[in-house]
């Protein structure tokens, strides 16, 4: 199992994007219309320079029939390692992050749902 949705070469959403535009022959500003954003911040986030945001990424697996629930994942898993990749202790990080998730579900569990905001 490769350690990406998409292939291991393709290791930023941004990359896997630029990848599936060029595989359908769209052109920037074409995918830009569809995902009805900008050329500039189509181009940006192409070339890793600014993050699709979520809405963006619904349109991109509307646009080339792709499993939402799989590009979340690893839009997620994007965030998580540009925190990771910038700790001395990435191991260290995760465990604490595991622990916290673990008590918010309990919490939540014995009190009702907990909402977090961006």
């Amino acid at each position: 199992m490769s350690r990406f949705f998409f292939q291991e070469n393709e290791g930023t959403l941004g990359e896997y994007i630029h990848n599936l535009r060029i595989d359908k022959g769209l052109t920037l500003t074409k995918l830009a219309a569809a995902l009805d954003i900008d050329q500039s911040t189509l181009s940006k986030i192409e070339n890793n320079k600014r993050s699709v945001g979520l809405e963006t990424l619904a349109k991109v697996a509307n646009v080339f029939s792709l499993n939402f629930k799989k590009l979340e994942l690893e839009y997620n898993s994007e965030k998580i390692a540009k925190i990771l990749y910038k700790e001395d202790d990435s191991t260290g990080l995760l465990k604490l992050a595991q622990e916290k998730a673990k008590y918010l579900k309990i919490k939540n569990s014995l009190q009702g749902n907990i909402n977090f905001t961006e």
